[in-house]
């Protein structure tokens, strides 16, 4: 079976790193992106997995992305992964679709669990 695809949209750098790292180490194929106009264009086609979206990013919100990948009816699973940690944010968040909300600072073994919950079929 092939690795499954990651997606990582974090505009801080030792975020992006250290989950790219993890998740890479857990067998998964990592891209990395900082912004979110190129999360977008790339997770629009659906080649992706499971995505990791970060909401306060430059280009468009991971909310914005959110909506948008919502109303082209792509079907990949969004975990949000933020610092904006307020209950309507994590609420708008789970509205638009997110599968999940997880709050920074985060545990690495308990995201990369998260993660693998939503790859069911895929065994490293």
């Amino acid at each position: 079976m092939t690795k499954p695809k990651v997606l990582v949209v974090d505009d801080e750098r030792p975020v992006s790193f250290l989950l790219s790292r993890a998740l890479g180490a857990a067998g998964c194929d990592v891209t990395v992106v900082d912004d979110g106009m190129d999360a977008y264009m790339l997770a629009r086609d659906g080649s992706f997995d499971v995505i990791l979206l970060d909401h306060l990013i430059p280009g468009l919100l991971g909310t914005e992305v959110l909506q948008r990948l919502k109303d082209e009816n792509v079907a990949t699973p969004v975990l949000m992964v933020s610092g904006v940690t307020g209950e309507d944010d994590v609420v708008r968040g789970l509205q638009l679709g997110a599968v999940d909300y997880i709050r920074k600072p985060f545990s690495v073994p308990e995201l990369v669990a998260r993660v693998q919950v939503h790859l069911r079929d895929w065994k490293p």
